[in-house]
């Protein structure tokens, strides 16, 4: 357990590192501790979160994030990650099949990964599909600024439909 504690502040220190001094200097780090903890779930989800923010290296923080999701299958936030680098690389298929495996985990966000399936329903114009998946996502939201986000994607749907 104290090893664990010590890895998740080493990877907040490296994700402060990335944003105060660049990501060149964080990704040293996080390399380090990739030598001496390749297994370790949370290790790759804070590299993909690096490569997708900072030099904008989609494929490795896909690799990285699919690493993540591998080692530690219950990490939710990786699934969203993942999901937004293949929706931005229109990979709609993928984006679907893996969130709907992130809805198996424990503590996912099910409405943004349901809110990602009706996008990429959406876009592939499958509307009655995408309209579904934001009802769904609404039945999973709290916040009053998700859910008109949703009812307005359900209406756009809708509209396309006719």
């Amino acid at each position: 357990m104290e090893k664990i504690k010590w890895l998740d502040e080493y990877l907040e220190h490296a994700m402060e590192v990335a944003c105060l001094e660049g990501h060149e200097r964080a990704l040293k780090l996080l390399d380090r501790l990739l030598y001496e903890e390749p297994g370790y779930g949370k290790l790759h989800q804070t590299l993909g979160m690096v490569y997708a923010q900072y030099p904008e290296d989609d494929t490795l923080a896909e690799q990285h994030f699919r690493l993540a999701i591998r080692f530690n299958p219950e990490l939710a936030d990786a699934y969203i990650y993942l999901a937004e680098i293949l929706k931005k690389g229109e990979r709609h298929d993928e984006t679907i099949e893996v969130c709907l495996k992130g809805l198996d985990v424990k503590k996912a966000n099910k409405s943004q990964l349901l809110e990602n399936v009706g996008n990429a329903w959406e876009l592939k114009k499958k509307y009655r599909k995408a309209i579904k998946s934001y009802r769904d996502a609404l039945s999973h939201s709290a916040e009053l600024w998700n859910c008109r986000v949703l009812e307005e994607s359900i209406k756009r749907c809708k509209r396309k439909q006719k």
